[in-house]
């Protein structure tokens, strides 16, 4: 039997939470029962990749009351460099590894920003456009798959 299974990457902004204003109101946050659902009906290991600090991703992810379902958050202060570099998602690999050793069968990334897909579909990543501009996913060969919201994404994707 083979007990190797995918890992979802996930990114905060724009992604898992989506910003109403240009401003981060905190205070607007609440938990989104739906997506708690939806997360936990996936058995596979999820992550948090974020440009953003941890304690931003820290927070958001506990004011949706999604907290539980992440084993880690990457963020601009616990790594050594950023999407897109290659390298980031090099050492968010190796990091992963450590964790959960061989039982790794891919990744399967969820990103807002298209220069984060691009190089993390060439590193070998399943990449998964979050955008309301997701019918324009056509245009580009390394986005696998696009839907207006994580939501979306998490109902159509067979896991």
């Amino acid at each position: 039997m083979n007990s190797r299974k995918p890992c979802l990457i996930i990114d905060i902004d724009d992604t898992l939470y989506v910003h109403k204003s240009p401003l981060m109101e905190y205070h607007k946050i609440r938990p989104d029962y739906q997506l708690k659902h939806q997360l936990q009906r996936i058995s596979y290991p999820k992550f948090v990749l974020t440009n953003a600090m941890y304690e931003h991703a820290n927070i958001i992810v506990n004011k949706m009351g999604v907290e539980d379902e992440f084993k880690k958050i990457y963020a601009r202060d616990n790594m050594p460099i950023m999407k897109p570099s290659m390298d980031c998602y090099q050492n968010v690999k190796n990091d992963i590894f450590k964790e959960l050793g061989n039982t790794v069968s891919g990744y399967v990334f969820f990103d807002d920003l298209l220069d984060n897909l691009q190089s993390a579909y060439l590193f070998g990543w399943r990449t998964i456009w979050i955008s309301p501009k997701y019918k324009e996913a056509h245009n580009y060969t390394f986005v696998l798959a696009a839907f207006p919201t994580l939501k979306d994404a998490l109902n159509s994707i067979q896991f």
